[in-house]
C-alpha cells in the first residue's frame, strides 16, 4: 500500500513534501519488513525530492539524509558520502558537504554562541589538516563534546550537522548520527550493559554517538549498572578516538553532577556547548518558519497574537519548557483549529491562520496539595 502511495504522490505532486513523507513511510515499512535495499531506494528518492521541494526545509532534508545513511549501513552499503580522508575523496564534494552543513547551521534560529563555537572548531580542524599535510606536528584533539541546555533547543540538530562537517573535513568517515539514551545503554542484568554499550558504539563508529539525558547514567543506586555503562563507554572512546565523536547532552545542573561523578569524564570532553532557551521573538520566528514550510501564513491579527503567546511562553518558561517542541505543538494546534474553521466553509482561505487558531493557555501552576 505504501509503495502505491509513494508512486501516487510522485505522480501527483512531483518532488514535493507529500512525496517525501510517503517515501519516508515506505522506507520505515521496508526496514521493518527486513528489506533494507528497498528502504535505501525509497530514501534516495526522498533525498532528491526533499532537495527540490518548495518551500525549502533544510532541517527535514538533513533528517532524510541521515535516514539514508542508516539504511545504507543496514543494507551493507557504504554511505554515498563516506570518505576516509581528503586524499581519497573528491575535494570539491567534501568542500560542498562542509559548506552545505555550515549554511544549514547558520539558518538555525538563535544559538549565536553555539554557531560561533562550531565554526571555531571547524576552522581549527581545517588548519590542523593543512599543518599535517605540510609535515608539521599537530596536537591530538578529542572530538567528544558536552551539550547542555533545556529541551527543544536544537542539540540533536547541531550534533547531526557537526557530524556532516566532520565527515566533509575528513575527520570521520561517514559522519552519521546515532541517538541513544539510558535505556539504550543500561541493562537490568549482570553482563548485559557492556554488550548494549558496545553495540551502540559499533553502530556509531565513523560518526557521532549522541547520548540524550546522559546524566541518567549516574542516577542509579549502588546496584545500578549505569556506572558500568560509563566505564565501558570511556574505554571505547579511548580505543576508537579516531573513529568516534561522543556527545553527552542534558540539563545543565544534572550534567555538571555527572561530570563530577567520574574523574575520567570531564577531561575527555574538551568542547562544551551551552544551548540557551529561545527568546519570545525567536520562538515566534520558529513558528513562522514552520508555517512557511507547510504553506501557511498569518494574518496581521494572528501575528499580534503570536507575539503575545510567544512572549508569555518565554516569561513563564520553567526548567522543563520544551522551546521549539512547544512551538511545534502550538503550530499543530493552530492548523487543527484552522481546519475546524475551514471544513464546512469553502470560502475560508486554506492557508491563512487567524488569532483564534492560536489558542494557547499557560499550563496551570500546581498547588502544594497537588505536588
Amino acid at each position: 500500500v505504501l509503495t502505491e502511495a509513494a508512486e501516487a504522490a510522485r505522480h501527483s505532486h512531483g518532488h514535493s513534501w507529500p512525496t517525501v513523507r510517503a517515501l519516508r513511510l515506505l522506507a520505515v515499512a521496508a526496514t521493518q519488513a527486513g528489506k533494507p535495499p528497498k528502504a535505501v531506494s525509497a530514501l534516495e528518492e526522498a533525498v532528491k525530492s526533499a532537495s527540490e521541494a518548495r518551500p525549502a526545509d533544510l532541517g527535514v532534508l538533513a533528517a532524510v539524509r541521515q535516514e539514508l545513511a542508516v539504511a545504507e549501513r543496514l543494507a551493507g552499503r557504504a554511505p554515498a558520502g563516506k570518505r576516509v580522508n581528503a586524499a581519497d575523496a573528491d575535494p570539491a564534494a567534501l568542500s560542498r558537504e562542509v559548506d552545505e552543513a555550515r549554511a544549514e547551521l547558520s539558518t538555525l534560529v538563535g544559538l549565536a554562541e553555539v554557531k560561533a563555537e562550531v565554526e571555531r572548531l571547524a576552522d581549527l580542524l581545517v588548519v590542523q589538516a593543512r599543518r599535517r599535510e605540510a609535515g608539521k606536528r599537530v596536537p591530538e584533539r578529542s572530538l567528544h563534546m558536552i551539550f547542555t541546555g533545556p529541551p527543544g533547543t536544537g542539540k540533536t540538530t547541531v550534533a547531526r550537522l557537526i557530524g556532516r562537517i566532520f565527515q566533509g573535513l575528513g575527520v570521520l568517515q561517514s559522519g552519521h548520527l546515532v541517538e541513544v539514551d539510558r535505556s539504550g545503554l543500561v541493562a537490568g542484568y549482570v553482563g548485559q550493559t557492556a554488550a548494549k554499550v558496545n553495540a551502540a558504539v559499533d553502530e556509531a563508529l565513523d560518526g557521532v554517538l549522541f547520548i540524550d539525558e546522559a546524566y541518567a547514567l549516574a542516577n542509579g543506586g549502588p546496584s545500578d549498572f549505569g556506572s558500568e555503562a560509563l566505564a565501558t563507554l570511556l574505554k571505547r572512546m579511548e580505543d576508537e578516538r579516531e573513529r568516534l565523536a561522543v556527545v553527552l547532552a542534558g540539563y545543565d545542573e544534572p550534567m555538571a553532577r555527572l561530570l563530577d561523578s567520574n574523574p575520567g569524564l570531564r577531561s575527555r570532553f574538551p568542547t562544551h556547548l551551552r544551548f540557551p532557551s529561545y527568546s519570545g521573538p525567536e520562538l515566534a520566528k520558529i513558528f513562522r518558519l514552520m508555517a512557511t514550510a507547510y504553506d501557511y501564513r498569518l494574518s496581521p491579527a494572528a501575528e499580534e497574537r503570536l507575539t503575545e503567546v510567544c512572549g508569555a511562553m518565554h516569561e513563564g518558561a520553567g526548567p522543563d519548557f520544551g522551546n521549539a517542541r512547544e512551538i511545534r505543538n502550538l503550530f499543530e494546534d493552530a492548523i487543527a483549529g484552522h481546519a475546524q474553521r475551514s471544513v464546512d466553509n469553502p470560502r475560508v482561505d486554506l492557508s491563512l491562520l487567524e488569532p483564534q487558531d492560536l489558542d494557547w493557555r499557560p499550563a496551570p501552576v500546581a498547588t502544594s496539595r497537588e505536588v
